[in-house]
């Protein structure tokens, strides 16, 4: 809800600087915009996917790890139904009690490496959008754009006949930061 606020705010921001770009006075034929979709570079840029590819190496022993207790789990469900039968009250308790702690421990432990994968992705993801942002201002400046609009995080409803940087960004970006 805030980062819908925080969109609707930053793209009516991105109106009154425009229409201030626009207003009468300034120089309608000097005014240039452009935009960029970061989304779409990170998809392409080639240190995205390195990187990506390390953070999939990092928590691949966990990954691991989980599904080792997943089978585990899966493993004891199968021995508890198969035994239900034959085991006495106090044996089917104590192995339904060690099912649902071995249970517990697996839904934390895999909680804890989504929420610990996640939370290094968009680190890294800010840290490439960051150069990203380095980048288009040094393209804006080389071609003298007043104004470039990211659109993949609601900055832009509707562009037509406005030059698309994210190609060029990538270009760029590979070559500056040795993708």
């Amino acid at each position: 809800m805030a980062r819908d606020l925080f969109r609707f705010l930053r793209s009516f921001a991105l109106i009154f600087v425009a229409v201030g770009l626009l207003a009468p006075g300034a120089a309608v034929a000097e005014t240039k915009i452009a935009t960029v979709d970061f989304q779409s570079a990170l998809n392409q840029v080639k240190e995205a996917s390195m990187t990506k590819a390390r953070l999939e190496g990092m928590f691949a022993e966990k990954r691991k790890n989980i599904e080792k207790m997943q089978k585990q789990l899966m493993a004891m469900q199968q021995e508890i139904e198969s035994q239900q039968a034959i085991l006495s009250e106090q044996a089917l308790a104590e192995k339904t009690g060690q099912y649902q702690t071995l249970a517990y421990q697996y839904q934390q432990a895999y909680m804890q490496s989504e929420q610990e994968m996640q939370a290094q992705y968009m680190q890294e993801m800010d840290k490439l959008i960051e150069k990203m942002r380095t980048v288009v201002t040094q393209i804006a400046e080389d071609k003298k754009y007043n104004l470039v609009i990211e659109v993949s995080e609601g900055g832009a409803i509707y562009t037509k006949g406005v030059a698309d940087l994210t190609a060029e960004l990538v270009t760029r970006y590979d070559k500056a930061y040795g993708g």
